[in-house]
């Protein structure tokens, strides 16, 4: 039996948070809700990458838990064992991308080019790929992770998939949207409880000593 697609999510408003994206280096940047996701170790194996969990990995693997999360999908949501062109499957089964894009930071010198990433989206959405449940081939929907655009770019980026699909934009209600949810403090920043500990064993050793 084909199983449909919940109706898309649409985010108010891209979270503007492209200083941030730099931090999601390892698993250890990334935020509670997500590690604490089950399976989320395994949703930061992709198998066009080797299964290394490298940062754009790790930043698909949240995103995709938030899309569960959030109610954008239904969940659980796995990590195929062998696709090179699909990052997850939804609870039923159904085939998703996941299209991260990024602006550029205070002090860049390159624009966000709305036209390109609309045609990676596009592309995308042109593909099939098997249900995980069923084995039908179904149309490839896609996750866009808006948290590290501007709220100017993600509207460049809508006009141009607008554009780029007036023959058909019924494919756009194949796009999902999420913005995931940093901590308010960078894993960097936090206080590095080994170290403390460390430090707090020395002293009382030091002073057990006198």
């Amino acid at each position: 039996m084909m199983r449909d697609l919940r109706e898309p999510t649409r985010v108010g408003d891209a979270a503007g948070k492209q200083a941030r994206q730099a931090e999601i280096r390892t698993i250890d940047d990334v935020p509670a809700r997500y590690r604490n996701y089950p399976g989320f170790e395994a949703l930061t194996r992709d198998p066009a990458h080797r299964n290394d969990a490298c940062p754009k990995v790790i930043r698909e693997a949240m995103a995709a838990a938030e899309a569960d999360l959030s109610g954008a999908v239904k969940g659980p949501v796995t990590r195929p064992d062998d696709s090179p062109y699909i990052d997850f499957f939804d609870g039923d089964g159904y085939p998703f991308d996941v299209k991260t894009p990024l602006s550029p930071k205070s002090g860049d010198k390159w624009s966000f080019d709305a036209w390109r990433n609309a045609q990676t989206v596009l592309s995308q959405l042109d593909k099939d790929h098997p249900n995980k449940l069923t084995g039908e081939n179904q149309p490839v929907a896609v996750l866009l992770d808006t948290t590290y655009i501007t709220s100017d770019d993600r509207k460049a980026l809508w006009h141009e998939l607008m554009k780029q699909s007036k023959e058909d934009r019924s494919v756009l209600k194949r796009i999902f949207e999420v913005n995931v949810k940093l901590d308010d403090q960078p894993a960097k920043m936090k206080p590095n409880m080994k170290l403390s500990g460390a430090v707090l064993s020395a002293a009382l050793l030091k002073n057990n000593g006198r």
